[in-house]
């Protein structure tokens, strides 16, 4: 399928969707089969289990004449959310991921009233009760549920690995997903977000070789996307004073030979106020900022490079080899040989 087909295919009604126009409380029909954990019978919250959605249920999928925009490898279901449903509230056990690819949709999510609009990404934590009230036919929103070892290991891990820019941005979206048990991405700024939804979608369609594993790649630069959507959006926010990262970004940059007076130098602060600012948003000390760095660019070079170790230490800013040594081992839990010769 190619993106001209995909997009008349997105906006086209399903037979499911002009019955839920014609009759919209219709919606309610399958969740009355679900689990109500609700002490409140006129506020029902049902249950959704992400193996009910991998089996024969498919949960709220639409299965329509318009599917199968419904894809499963056992730990991501990719879908569309009916237009023209009003599902009641509900809770489940995996991930969710609303995209809203065109106009607009309004999310309760545990109590509180979101207005999503156009290039907006809601990610919501299990066990949220939520609802989207009415959406209309220019109202695209994909929805993609991972179970929840899908999005701890195969993404966040993989995106912290790259350094302490993103080792921190990952941290920050664990902490407000926690806290507030969704967090908002505002993507319609990005110039390629649409289209990697677009290709994952069109790869789909495609049902050719490696579509899961091409599918998987693509999540995780949609993911690196939206870590830099919520870094220009932090930035922007906080225009008047260099923000946090910044800083990171300056210190992954320099990070052989900077020190914490030059980097307090280069903001204009304090070298109290620069290592209490830091220790206080990463959790980690300068020095520790510092280390990190060095060692996960040991890590990429050991991988990826023939350089010998002791050029390797050099060029991550360690002149005593030893020191290389037992600073590498207390990290990685192995030595750089032995780091070397596992990947």
């Amino acid at each position: 399928m190619n993106k001209k087909e995909l997009r008349k295919k997105l906006f086209e009604l399903s037979p499911n969707e002009l019955a839920y126009k014609a009759s919209p409380d219709k919606t309610v029909e399958f969740y009355n089969e679900l689990e109500n954990i609700s002490e409140d019978p006129d506020h029902p919250i049902f249950v959704l289990d992400f193996n009910s959605i991998t089996s024969k249920n498919r949960a709220f999928v639409d299965s329509g004449e318009k599917s199968e925009i419904f894809f499963t490898n056992s730990n991501i279901v990719i879908g569309l959310h009916t237009k023209y449903s009003k599902p009641p509230m509900h809770i489940h056990n995996y991930i969710e991921m609303n995209y809203v690819y065109s106009g607009k949709c309004t999310q309760i999510m545990n109590g509180k009233t979101v207005q999503l609009k156009e290039g907006d990404v809601c990610i919501l934590d299990t066990n949220v009760p939520h609802t989207i009230l009415d959406t209309e036919e220019n109202d695209v929103v994909i929805n993609i549920m991972f179970s929840k070892s899908y999005f701890s290991a195969a993404f966040l891990s993989r995106l912290a690995e790259n350094g302490i820019m993103s080792e921190f941005l990952v941290k920050a979206i664990s902490h407000t997903q926690h806290d507030n048990n969704f967090i908002l991405f505002h993507c319609a700024r990005s110039l390629v977000f649409k289209e990697l939804m677009e290709n994952v979608l069109c790869e789909y369609f495609s049902k050719k070789i490696c579509t899961k594993e091409i599918i998987d790649s693509y999540m995780v630069i949609i993911f690196g996307e939206m870590l830099r959507s919520f870094q220009r959006e932090q930035s922007h926010r906080q225009s008047s004073t260099p923000y946090l990262g910044d800083i990171l970004e300056y210190i992954e940059k320099n990070y052989q030979k900077c020190t914490l007076a030059s980097t307090a130098t280069h903001f204009n602060f304090h070298p109290n106020y620069l290592s209490s600012l830091i220790k206080k948003k990463t959790g980690k000390t300068y020095k520790e900022l510092i280390q990190s760095q060095r060692m996960k660019k040991a890590a990429v070079l050991l991988e990826n490079s023939n350089l010998n170790i002791n050029d390797i230490a050099i060029e991550v800013g360690y002149n005593n080899l030893g020191f290389f040594y037992k600073k590498f081992q207390s990290y990685y839990e192995m030595t750089p040989y032995e780091y070397r010769g596992r990947n």
